[in-house]
C-alpha cells in the first residue's frame, strides 16, 4: 500500500515541478548507490530535486536537512555521465509533499536549499 502512496504522491510532485514551468530530463536517476528523485532543467538551470514524502502525522510538513555531500557526489556523477549538458548554473532543492488524504497534500518547495541565507 505504501509503494501506491509513494508513486502517487511521486507523480504528484512531478506534475508540480511542470506547471512551474520545469523540463523534467531524469526521474529516479542513479549512479551506483547514489540517486536522486529528479534532474530538470528551470531555464538555464540544471536542478537537482530530492523528494520528501510524509503521511500527516499532525505535525506538519517535516523534511529531514538536505546532506550537502549526498548532493553534489550525484550531481558531479550525473555531469560526468552528461558531458553534453550545457554550462549553466546547478541547484539542489527539495521538494516535501504531506499528504493530507487519498485526494489532498501540502507542497514545500524550498528552492537552493543548500544556501546558507
Amino acid at each position: 500500500m505504501e509503494a501506491i502512496i509513494n508513486e502517487k504522491a511521486m507523480r504528484g510532485i512531478e506534475k508540480y515541478l511542470e506547471r512551474r514551468g520545469m523540463d523534467i530530463v531524469e526521474r529516479g536517476w542513479a549512479h551506483g548507490k547514489d540517486k536522486i528523485d529528479f534532474v530538470v532543467r528551470d531555464d538555464e538551470d540544471l536542478v537537482f530535486v530530492a523528494a520528501q514524502i510524509r503521511e500527516n502525522d499532525g505535525n506538519g510538513i517535516q523534511g529531514s536537512e538536505p546532506e550537502r555531500k549526498a548532493f553534489e557526489k550525484v550531481a558531479a556523477a550525473y555531469l560526468a555521465e552528461h558531458l553534453d549538458t550545457p554550462e549553466g548554473v546547478v541547484r539542489f532543492d527539495v521538494v516535501s509533499m504531506l499528504i493530507l488524504s487519498e485526494s489532498r497534500a501540502l507542497i514545500r518547495h524550498h528552492v537552493n536549499a543548500l544556501s546558507v541565507a
